[in-house]
């Protein structure tokens, strides 16, 4: 990795940080707000944004120490055909669903400006932004931005409106608050599983730590939590449905409809992924992955957004478990294994069970913490 250049957290903070400004985060938060009362919907945030920060400093560090992306790192626990063909279709699956979730906002809030059909909208803004990341590859990191300012003058705009009409909600939800939690930190760690894609160029551990505790963490902070106050006090966990609740006009619309264009950001990982996963260059993968979103937002994904973080906080923490159980406790260093590493499967297969037969307590760091003790127990037994 000689080749790639570093740089300091000022380059490497914003270009993460933007990605969690974003109407697919706001809609997690805003189905928080719809669970908890509005204390309880803010401590849910801010629990599950410290955990999100430290698994970024932690497996995002790996890749920040070593300058390596995700799926390389992952050769080290979980072999090289392991990372390709098992970690590689996770994170594939994983990163559609959320291309989907974001097209399925911003086709609906297309469908509120202009008279078309749900269906029509939501493929129309898909294959819209799918061409960005199609033709744009390279200039996905300004487009993000912009879409992230978008979304944060939008939320702004939310908050004030609900501020200035001292709005109420119709009733106070009394829901689980560890089933909330669980639901915010399967979202966030599904996010902070390629986290080492975005750091990997960091210059020092100190640019990391700034990246991960100083500007992460305020982001998605601020991000779940304005989506929990929309929630909360529209009841809705859709925020473009939410928006007459609330008293905003029609055309904030546009502003929900120019942020969720970040879904063209949400087909980087897919489409890398699946270019290494099946060979073909990335703009075929680009297309595939796109043609599979689409599919999914029209099915209607938002309606099981909750299945949908339930799954993600099962399938993707065993992987985060066995990469620093390997990095940080046994080698030290990365060092890719031929082959299927075993050992890995093994660990991620017991602890991805354990979260789906004992979903009890808060499922993603139980996945987590599983098979990162089963990947050691193996080894030291072997």
């Amino acid at each position: 990795m000689d080749d790639l250049e570093l740089h300091p957290w000022t380059k490497i903070a914003p270009t993460l940080g933007v990605i969690f400004i974003s109407p697919a985060l706001l809609t997690v938060g805003a189905t928080i707000g719809t669970i908890l009362p509005m204390e309880m919907a803010v401590a849910v945030s801010i629990i599950a944004s410290l955990i999100f920060s430290c698994i970024i400093y932690l497996h995002g560090g790996v890749g920040s120490r070593e300058h390596m992306p995700f799926l390389k790192i992952m050769e080290a626990s979980l072999g090289i055909k392991g990372s390709r063909f098992f970690a590689s279709p996770l994170i594939t699956i994983t990163q559609i669903g959320w291309f989907s979730i974001l097209i399925t906002l911003g086709g609906e809030a297309l469908s509120n400006l202009i008279p078309l059909s749900n269906i029509f909208s939501i493929t129309l803004f898909g294959v819209l932004v799918a061409s960005v990341t199609y033709f744009g590859f390279t200039h996905l990191s300004k487009f993000t931005k912009v879409t992230a300012l978008v979304t944060g003058t939008f939320v702004l705009w939310a908050l004030y409106s609900i501020l200035i009409n001292n709005s109420i909600p119709p009733e106070t939800p009394t829901g689980d608050f560890i089933y909330a939690l669980a639901l915010a930190v399967g979202g966030a760690i599904s996010i902070s599983t390629v986290s080492p894609d975005f750091v990997k160029g960091a210059r020092s551990i100190r640019d990391l730590k700034i990246t991960s505790f100083l500007v992460i963490l305020p982001v998605v902070v601020f991000s779940l939590i304005s989506g929990s106050l929309i929630g909360h006090y529209s009841l809705i966990p859709n925020p473009v449905q939410a928006l007459t609740v609330i008293g905003l006009p029609v055309v904030a619309n546009f502003l929900l409809l120019l942020g969720s264009a970040a879904a063209a950001s949400s087909l980087y990982p897919p489409s890398i992924a699946l270019s290494k996963l099946t060979g073909v260059d990335r703009k075929k993968a680009t297309a595939f992955a796109a043609f599979a979103g689409l599919v999914i937002a029209n099915i209607g994904i938002l309606e099981q957004l909750r299945s949908f973080l339930q799954l993600i906080g099962i399938l993707l923490p065993p992987l985060i478990g066995i990469n620093i159980a390997e990095y940080y406790v046994l080698s030290k260093r990365l060092v890719p294994k031929q082959g299927l590493y075993l050992r890995g499967l093994v660990s991620w297969m017991v602890g991805a069970f354990f979260g789906a037969l004992f979903p009890v307590g808060i499922v993603p760091l139980n996945s987590l913490l599983v098979s990162f003790m089963i990947y050691l127990t193996l080894h030291f037994n072997s």
